[in-house]
């Protein structure tokens, strides 16, 4: 059995080492020195190839390196009976959250104000107080956006989740569906993305969209950067609708250096780093779905790869 990695910015020999030691029988291969593609059973990787699934004809299933999985999906040779899993782990989790946690708070803190004040030496108290508690809106509530608005909503920030279908999503309050994307988005003063990109959701945030915000509030993206259409946030950040943005990804990625993004005096940036993930606590998951799939059981975290997610 020979399980190939491919995964460009992450530690090849890590996830080796962390496999080894639950799976000791794997034949770990690097992309691209894979060998006899006829070898091949098992792909680890975030991101597939053009035409790359065609070269492995005894593939038993692809196991992503992330959540999310439209790098794999979006090839047009993907296989569509080939079983695929995400990764769900609690330590990515905890860390998206804290990055989502600290991407609103930066904004209605007023951080960036106090820091342009530690600038000028100013010692000068912001207005934060409002009559209203800060209403966030999820957009994705899933085991990630849950998890978010929990703790939003233990903090005492008004949070509202947005859903393809209706959830029960405990003490947060739910739209779902297209009849309820526009009254979610009329009371979110924090638009939060943590929703997987699919057909449906590509550009869901785009000029249409982002004018049904409350004017002047903040966006922040943790899921892919193609939810958003770039010029259109621009226009919205230049014109006031949008007061600022948190981003950690974007469309293109990498974000090229002349990109006038990374000058935007409204938006801050992060490398796609807000859940990285751990191979030291993945590897688990990986090593359990490979005996899953040699003993006939499910799968963890399977994806449904014809809704995407």
């Amino acid at each position: 059995m020979a399980i190939l990695f491919k995964a460009s910015v992450d530690n090849a020999d890590l996830w080796r080492q962390e496999i080894g030691k639950r799976l000791p029988d794997v034949d770990f291969r690097v992309w691209p020195d894979f060998g006899d593609p006829a070898e091949i059973e098992y792909l680890l990787a975030f991101r597939a190839e053009p035409g790359m699934f065609s070269r492995f004809p005894n593939l038993k299933a692809v196991l992503a390196t992330g959540a999310g999985v439209d790098g794999i999906l979006g090839e047009p040779d993907y296989p569509r009976g080939l079983p695929l899993a995400r990764i769900v782990d609690d330590w990515m989790t905890n860390q998206i959250v804290q990055w989502v946690v600290h991407a609103v708070l930066h904004f209605e803190r007023r951080f960036e104000d106090y820091a342009a004040q530690q600038r000028r030496c100013e010692w000068k108290e912001l207005e934060t107080w409002s009559e209203r508690v800060p209403r966030v809106g999820i957009l994705g509530c899933g085991e990630i956006g849950g998890a978010a608005g929990r703790l939003l909503a233990a903090m005492e920030f008004d949070v509202a989740g947005w859903t393809r279908r209706p959830r029960d999503l405990g003490p947060i309050a739910n739209f779902a569906g297209e009849e309820g994307l526009i009254p979610f988005l009329r009371r979110s003063d924090h638009l939060v993305c943590l929703l997987p990109l699919t057909e449906a959701t590509a550009g869901i945030l785009d000029a249409r969209t982002l004018a049904e915000l409350p004017r002047g509030a903040f966006v922040i993206n943790a899921a892919r950067g193609r939810h958003v259409v770039t010029e259109d946030l621009m226009a919205a950040l230049d014109s006031g609708q949008v007061a600022g943005a948190f981003l950690d990804v974007t469309d293109p990625e990498p974000l090229p250096p002349d990109h006038p993004l990374w000058r935007h005096p409204k938006v801050l940036i992060t490398p796609h780093v807000a859940g990285i993930t751990n191979p030291y606590t993945a590897a688990a998951q990986i090593a359990e779905n490979i005996r899953r799939i040699r003993s006939g059981e499910p799968l963890l975290n399977e994806v449904d790869t014809r809704s995407g997610y």
